[in-house]
């Protein structure tokens, strides 16, 4: 091959390098009363069974992600798990814990009475593997762990996913590039 068309052959792929670079696609789950009988179904009453769950009532849940993530994708940046509760009373010993594929991740924060409020956790590089393994996410909660005699119920568990994903050029830019590449190509040949 001669040094111009491996010349031509350089151009073409570094353009396309400039072309096709890793950026990042975000994919979010959302598990509510349609997933589980046990979070708040909105407009009941949020006082009562299944909903309402006591310190014998632990339970968790899985996010599956496996049908979810983009075909392009090459990992996974970052990842947050979002839970609504309502009626934690963090103040008055009410301890809620949060395991994801049993690593621990923290409680659930304080209501300041019957209010809802979102806890926010953001899963370590240990968990993303499992997630890039996996595409499954394990969440339990260890209700009241110190046996007060406390409950809590859920609205939802909101599973959000930074995946690295390689940009696909579009055909008419590979056009442009190969049309390019040509060019070059006829241009040297015509000094030769």
């Amino acid at each position: 091959m001669g040094g111009t068309k491996i010349s031509a052959v350089i151009a073409c792929v570094l353009l396309l390098g400039c072309v096709a670079h890793a950026e990042t696609e975000l994919v979010q789950q959302t598990l509510d009363h349609t997933y589980s009988e046990r979070f708040y179904v909105p407009g009941e009453i949020l006082d009562h069974q299944p909903h309402y769950r006591g310190m014998w009532e632990d339970w968790g849940w899985t996010h599956d992600m496996s049908g979810s993530v983009p075909a392009n994708a090459t990992g996974i940046e970052w990842a947050t798990l979002w839970i609504d509760a309502w009626d934690v009373d963090a103040t008055e010993g009410e301890i809620d814990a949060i395991y994801i594929n049993d690593v621990y991740m923290g409680t659930l924060w304080d209501t300041s009475g019957r209010n809802w409020v979102t806890t926010r956790f953001t899963l370590p590089p240990s968990l993303l593997d499992d997630l890039w393994q996996d595409g499954e996410l394990y969440v339990y909660m260890d209700i009241d762990t110190g046996s007060g005699g406390h409950r809590v119920a859920l609205d939802n568990s909101v599973l959000t996913v930074s995946y690295f994903v390689n940009a696909i050029p579009e055909p008419a830019t590979l056009g442009l590039l190969g049309l390019g590449g040509l060019a070059v190509l006829k241009r040297r040949r015509r000094r030769a």
